[in-house]
């Protein structure tokens, strides 16, 4: 008898503990964007400012870490419709660190190479100025040598329908993948708190 009610305590304990434990933590607020000054390409209303989104940085001519990103961006996107998130839910934004290169045909270009068609998925540019601005709001880091070739941080970004910075994630690197998983949780939870 005493044997069952040990178990029975510990089985009512378990159940509460899990139960009352929340199932997800709190994103910190890291930061915020205090303007979105950029241009998307497509020349669509962004509506940016009332969807948790993902920001990334590119440069079309980068060899590595950037064209495996979308890459594993486009499995991120497919993640999110096999958990039943729609495109209307979130944003992708992709800003080029080189605007004097990457012109808005160049870029639109550049997505045709993905295949990327969605709505959601903004492509963004601005001048030099606006988007080294862009850039601080993230303490993302970025240099162009004399030939035109840039080093770049490789931090992706999640930010809430609030324009403050709740995450970051690494790009891809090598044989390291983005961690598409994680992100997704983390976009579904601001999803969810934003509802």
């Amino acid at each position: 008898m005493k044997v069952f009610v040990i178990v029975m305590l510990l089985v009512v304990g378990f159940m509460a503990f899990n139960f009352l434990w929340p199932k997800s933590i709190d994103l910190p607020q890291i930061g915020t964007v205090k303007e979105w000054a950029l241009t998307e390409v497509s020349g669509e209303d962004a509506s940016i400012n009332k969807k948790p989104k993902l920001v990334t940085f590119f440069y079309t001519n980068c060899p590595d870490i950037c064209p495996t990103t979308m890459l594993d961006l486009k499995d991120l996107h497919q993640l999110m419709k096999d958990k039943g998130i729609s495109d209307d839910q979130y944003l992708i934004v992709a800003v080029t660190l080189d605007p004097t290169n990457d012109t808005r045909e160049r870029i639109i270009q550049y997505k045709d190479t993905f295949d990327i068609s969605s709505p959601n998925w903004l492509f963004s540019r601005g001048t030099e100025e606006e988007t080294k601005k862009f850039t601080q709001y993230f303490n993302f880091a970025y240099k162009k040598n004399q030939d035109g070739f840039l080093t770049h941080s490789t931090s992706m970004f999640v930010v809430d329908s609030t324009d403050q910075i709740r995450a970051h994630h690494d790009m891809a690197m090598g044989k390291k993948r983005v961690n598409i998983e994680k992100v997704a949780d983390h976009l579904i939870q601001l999803i969810e708190d934003s509802e």
